[in-house]
This record gives structure tokens, sequence and C-alpha cells, in this order.
């Protein structure tokens, strides 16, 4: 199994922080402040964040210039 997001459709805090290089409460701030979506599967104690959602993250906010 790879660390990396390409091979994996869902990720931890734990794998995300890694593959960005950030601490899990960086994380973990990104999801509280909705910058990051992620979700608690029923009768797991892990918060999983989808790959594309992590990928996105990862992307230059957009302007519109008007």
């Amino acid at each position: 199994m790879t660390d990396s997001p390409e091979g994996m459709p869902l990720l931890t805090v734990e794998q995300a922080a890694s593959y960005l290089q950030l601490s899990t409460s960086s994380i973990r701030s990104y999801i509280r402040s909705g910058k990051l979506k992620a979700f608690r599967v029923a009768g797991l104690r892990k918060v999983l964040i989808q790959r594309e959602d992590l990928l996105e993250l990862l992307e230059p906010a957009h302007h519109d210039e008007s």
C-alpha cells in the first residue's frame, strides 16, 4: 500500500498531513474552517478525506477579474 493520494481514494488525517508535509493540526484546521471536506464513517473513529478533495486544496484559488 502506498502513502500517496494517487493510490488511495480515501485518506486519514495522518496520511493527508504526511502527503502535504503539514501537521495533523493543520489538516484538522482546514477541515474545521471548511477549506477541506472530510467525513466520519459509522463505527470508525477516524476522519476520512477524499483524495480529490485533498488535491483540490493544492490548486490555486481562481479569482474572477472584472
